[in-house]
């Protein structure tokens, strides 16, 4: 039996895709048909790559066949415990629709930046990249507290759902990050909050970018949990607020804050004194009004996308600034955002003839490009990817 006509009656013709010779989409519709999927494709020695919600994937060698495995049919919530406030939903599920579906019940994914969200729940567990992260709520991963997948073999496992301390060893930690080198990731229960009562917004002029991150920096270590936070340099504040113009070498700095209100105001207060003993001041809110329409509502942003995207962490986020703005011309502009306990993302514009300058300068000063991938994990996830997928059929050629 060929692998085509395997994968059809694991799934159905309506649901196999043949994209050229030997390379096939599959959209499987519950996690027994992944099982199914993955098994077959062993059977034939066909690599399994994870395509998320569906998207076309990219053209691969043909050493071999290679099924694409799309998650876009998996897309329900299969229970919502509004006492534990946890949700299993299953893996195609984007993060945005799973916030429409908790938003009439008052509830929420939590802070993370709409950006993350828009990708489906399998994939923002799966992936290993920096920014899926919220001030307020910590890392994604953090609100992972159960995940089912399927093994290179067709096993099925589900991480059990109880409290830490009596689960031993956590293989949901191990699925995190994965980048599908481990299994394939049918469901996931999350941990969720409820809409907060209150959000306040604030927005702040502080002499430089650098009283501005020790300003954030100093409220983050005195333990605000803000649920949003940008530092604008002024040539950025100009472009982004119709012209708006800051004495030289100032920045703009705006802050949302969220929760009960007096723990609301409360955060809002403890960045504003951070503020103030920076040098700084409040200035109109309606400027954070509007970054927080346009980061959360949808409301469009300026300009073009940012040319470099570095992390860094907080030792280094202004050395980092410094560098790329040297290694530039005059007309770069930078935002800094997505804080939270390992540092933030610095987002620069410029123009794309310097682009291996500033990365180079960027790397120097101790940043790390966002999309490049970090290695430090790849030795321990190889040992477990040989113990689990010997024949390697889950996502081949991920890890080096």
């Amino acid at each position: 039996m060929s692998l085509f006509t395997a994968l059809v009656n694991a799934v159905g013709s309506d649901h196999v895709e043949e994209l050229d010779a030997g390379n096939y989409r599959v959209t499987p519709g519950s996690a027994a048909e992944v099982a199914e999927v993955i098994r077959r494709a062993g059977t034939h020695e066909a690599a399994v790559h994870p395509v998320g919600s569906g998207g076309r994937p990219q053209r691969m060698s043909g050493d071999r066949e290679r099924v694409f495995l799309a998650s876009r049919r998996l897309d329900q919530v299969l229970q919502l415990d509004e006492h534990s406030l946890l949700v299993h939903a299953q893996a195609g599920l984007s993060g945005l629709e799973l916030e429409r579906i908790l938003g009439p019940r008052g509830l929420s994914i939590g802070d993370y930046p709409p950006v993350v969200l828009t990708s489906s729940l399998g994939g923002i567990i799966a992936v290993r990249t920096p920014g899926k992260s919220s001030a307020r709520h910590g890392f994604f991963e953090d609100a992972v507290v159960g995940v089912s997948a399927v093994l290179a073999d067709g096993r099925s496992v589900h991480t059990r759902v109880a409290p830490r301390r009596s689960t031993g060893p956590d293989l949901a930690r191990a699925l995190c990050g994965s980048e599908g080198t481990i299994g394939f990731i049918t469901s996931a229960v999350l941990r969720i909050h409820h809409k907060p009562e209150a959000r306040l917004v604030a927005a702040y002029v502080v002499p430089s970018v650098d009283a501005a991150v020790s300003a954030v920096l100093f409220a983050l270590r005195e333990e605000a949990a803000p649920s949003g936070l940008r530092i604008y340099d002024a040539p950025e504040t100009c472009v982004h607020f119709d012209g708006l113009v800051l004495p030289p070498g100032h920045a703009l700095l705006c802050a949302a804050t969220a929760g009960p209100t007096d723990l609301a105001a409360c955060d809002r207060d403890l960045i504003t004194s951070a503020v103030v003993a920076e040098g700084g001041a409040t200035t109109d809110q309606a400027l954070a009004e509007l970054w927080w329409r346009r980061v959360h509502a949808g409301e469009p942003t300026p300009g073009p996308a940012p040319t470099l995207q570095v992390m860094a962490t907080p030792s280094k986020l202004r050395a980092v600034y410094h560098a790329v703005r040297a290694a530039t011309d005059d007309t770069v502009r930078a935002h800094i955002s997505r804080f939270d306990a390992d540092g933030a993302v610095l987002f620069f514009t410029f123009d794309e003839a310097r682009v291996a300058d500033a990365e180079r300068a960027a790397e120097s000063a101790g940043g790390w490009l966002l999309g490049a991938r970090a290695h430090k994990l790849d030795a321990y996830l190889r040992a477990l990817r040989d113990a689990v997928d010997p024949d390697g059929i889950m996502n081949p050629g991920t890890l080096p």
